[in-house]
């Protein structure tokens, strides 16, 4: 057992054509995948039902995105200088592990896979109700059997095992897929800012007078004040729209050129993304009331409470069918992106050493099936729990995971020339020769992590013990802790250290 063991340490023997990914993806399908992991259906939603998530941050919303996509910048300016180093399939895993050692960027990851296997759950449990949604605007009630129980667990494992055959099949299929994607965000995104910020509120509210039989008055009265405190509060919340950018830094492995490419891709993204939502926030706000859909969140009118409900109300009836279909395939397309990052990280690990080597095989379409199906299968379970508890167990320590990479990265900034100096002396950047904007990159990344992770913990303090981010952290970090330490005692017994330092000082394998 322990000779199978040690060979999960380094393998060359095998077929190269079966240990490499195949270098497939352009620089348009890195800006998809990046763009496809950011922008989700979530933001038609959230971008109003925070109103009822955060009281008292009224019309300060398209203000808190774009501080956040300021503070997503800063990330991307980190990435960017990582992958002047190292690009690889491992993502950030590879940053973290070769500038802070295996063992803390394996735990953390480990924790960043369980909350990725968590987020396609919950994706795929969200994706048949906005798809019953689409299909209730050409006939109501045609879509009605999607949100069964029973309806909607079948159309979310159809939904995750769809995605999981297009990766199997290759990268370069769900790369086109995306950019197809990306067409469809980039039209419904369109369309929300141009009614936005050509019709009035006045209009929207006589629509909703006499259409719905809505009292607008009655729902704008007693509307909480608008506060500073809760824009602070909210910015976590928000945050979670740019958490999709780490997702683009897994095509490393599939991408030629991939130190240039990925890295220039980071800092296009972020302003794409930042300047889309912020556009995306003011049309919004410009056409709707906060103090409206704040009592909409208070009647517990949730599917009025987003955007693509509202600025249908103003669109020709075939128009609003295909935004309610636009809509429904960004949730899915979501899926792709996080089922990339979640395999790739697995395939890494195996690459590295820390899981068998049983897991660094790759098929005839140079994919890691077997990590997608592991993936596929776990993701799998959280939808059957959630679909039953309403809940994702997992999801919550996906955000928090988040916030200690930032700061994991952060360091790793600080700690690059020392614990990798022969990857910092290949940086390909020009920030290789500015020590001090590193030194000061890393310390606000640092920074920014510790007030987001504040924010995140602070409002959880009063959720059940089982969902409770700092549980499911500590949760998954233990489960991290005895899979390494597996591996630890694997490489003393094989006086493998050597190998194991050689390893964790240079770049990925794959």
């Amino acid at each position: 057992m322990l000779s199978n063991l040690s060979s999960s340490i380094h393998d060359h023997s095998l077929d190269p054509s079966s240990t490499r990914l195949a270098k497939k993806l352009t620089w348009l399908m890195v800006i998809a995948f990046g763009l496809a992991g950011e922008v989700g259906a979530g933001i038609f939603a959230v971008s109003a039902q925070v109103q009822g998530i955060t009281p008292g941050i009224g019309a300060q919303v398209p203000l808190a995105i774009f501080v956040d996509g300021c503070i997503a910048l800063t990330l991307a300016a980190t990435y960017w200088f990582f992958s002047g180093s190292l690009a690889g399939a491992g993502g950030e895993y590879l940053f973290i592990s070769r500038t802070l050692g295996a063992r803390f960027g394996f735990i953390v990851h480990v924790i960043s896979w369980f909350g990725s296997t968590a987020s396609i759950g919950f994706l795929a449990y969200v994706a048949p109700t906005f798809l019953a949604s689409a299909l209730n605007s050409m006939s109501p009630g045609l879509g009605t059997p999607l949100t069964t129980i029973e309806g909607q667990w079948i159309a979310g494992l159809a939904m995750i095992w769809i995605a999981w055959a297009m990766h199997a099949r290759g990268i370069r299929l769900v790369g086109v897929a995306l950019q197809i994607a990306m067409g469809v965000i980039l039209f419904a995104g369109l369309l929300v800012m141009i009614v936005g910020f050509s019709h009035s509120s006045t209009s929207l509210l006589t629509i909703l007078a006499l259409k719905d039989h809505l009292s607008p008055s009655s729902l704008m009265s007693g509307a909480p004040q608008q506060t500073h405190f809760a824009f602070f509060m909210v910015l976590p919340v928000l945050y979670y729209a740019y958490s999709g950018l780490r997702g683009a830094t897994y095509t490393g492995g599939e991408t030629a050129n991939a130190k240039k490419i990925l890295g220039n891709s980071m800092i296009v993204l972020v302003f794409l993304v930042t300047a889309f939502y912020t556009l995306f926030a003011a049309a919004l706000y410009h056409l709707v009331p906060w103090q409206l859909l704040s009592g909409l969140m208070r009647d517990h009118d949730t599917s009025l409470a987003s955007a693509s409900a509202l600025i249908g109300l103003l669109l020709p009836g075939w128009l609003d069918v295909i935004l309610s279909f636009a809509v429904a395939l960004i949730v899915f397309k979501t899926i792709l992106p996080v089922m990339m990052g979640q395999s790739r990280m697995m395939l890494a690990f195996s690459a590295d050493g820390l899981l068998p080597s049983y897991f660094k095989h790759l098929s005839s379409f140079q994919t890691p099936v077997r990590t997608l199906t592991v993936g596929a299968f776990m993701s799998s379970v959280v939808l059957t729990q959630t679909v039953f508890t309403g809940t994702a167990f997992g999801l919550a320590s996906s955000v928090l995971a988040g916030t200690i990479v930032h700061f994991a990265l952060g360091l790793g900034v600080l700690r690059l020339p020392k614990s990798a100096p022969l990857l910092y002396e290949n940086n390909r950047t020009w920030l290789k020769k500015k020590r001090r904007l590193q030194l000061l990159l890393g310390w606000i990344q640092m920074l920014i992590a510790v007030g987001l992770a504040y924010l995140v913990v602070l409002p959880s303090l009063k959720t059940i013990w089982y969902f409770n981010p700092l549980f499911q952290v500590i949760l998954f970090g233990v489960i991290g802790w005895v899979l390494y330490s597996r591996y630890w005692r694997m490489v003393v017994t094989t006086n493998g250290l050597k190998e194991h330092q050689v390893t964790f000082q240079s770049e990925s394998s794959l």
